[in-house]
């Protein structure tokens, strides 16, 4: 008859401990994120511990602080947003410009609709903490890196200082703001948002050509 041996108990004890901790974290960032979407801009602990069936002394311990478990469900949101999208031949640089247009602006289009229930949110923990600024630069950087591979050919034939202001423009366009004040400030559904996302890149394109 095999016995588990003291140290064997002990191990599974702790991996067993390690897993409900995991959980109850992971109970509490979804509460939060959930909070988030549904337009809080600042989720109270009261509501995250409710939501997440866990006391608000159990959340302070798995976070610091309120800005902690922001910083960390907006890490969760990024990293959802790189993942849930992946590119395919036209967004890496492949077909026809249209074609490549089309494929980054719908891309993104995907990803930032997501951001509108909670782009509050977003901005206001950005302004307070400097490393969610940081992961929204992280964002950003990968965006234009993104765009400098799929518009590569066009860039490649425009001159140095016109290379660098094409791909800013369309950079700054292809922004979660971008999307947010057309979707929510301008009011546009949609495929009119992508629309006019559409008309901007072919423009700057147009104009960094001549």
């Amino acid at each position: 008859m095999d016995v588990e041996l003291p140290s064997q108990l002990s191990q599974a004890q702790h991996a067993g401990r390690g897993d409900r901790v995991a959980r109850t974290r992971e109970a509490i960032v979804a509460s939060t994120l959930t909070l988030a979407m549904e337009g809080e801009v600042a989720p109270i602990v009261r509501d995250i511990a409710k939501l997440a069936g866990v006391s608000a002394r159990t959340v302070f311990q798995h976070f610091a602080d309120t800005a902690e478990l922001y910083v960390a469900v907006l890490g969760r949101v990024l990293t959802n947003l790189a993942s849930d999208h992946p590119v395919n031949g036209a967004a890496s640089g492949q077909g026809a410009l249209d074609e490549r247009i089309s494929a980054a602006i719908g891309q993104r289009a995907g990803r930032y609709e997501k951001l509108v229930p909670m782009w509050t949110f977003v901005e206001t923990l950005q302004r307070r903490s400097s490393e969610a600024g940081e992961k929204v630069t992280q964002l950003y950087t990968s965006n234009r890196e993104q765009l400098a591979q799929c518009f590569g050919e066009e860039l490649t034939a425009l001159p140095g200082d016109s290379r660098e202001r094409t791909l800013n423009a369309v950079a700054m366009a292809l922004t979660p703001e971008g999307w947010i004040v057309l979707r929510e400030r301008l009011g546009l559904t949609v495929e009119q948002a992508r629309e006019e996302w559409r008309f901007i890149v072919k423009a700057v394109f147009k104009d960094g050509g001549r």
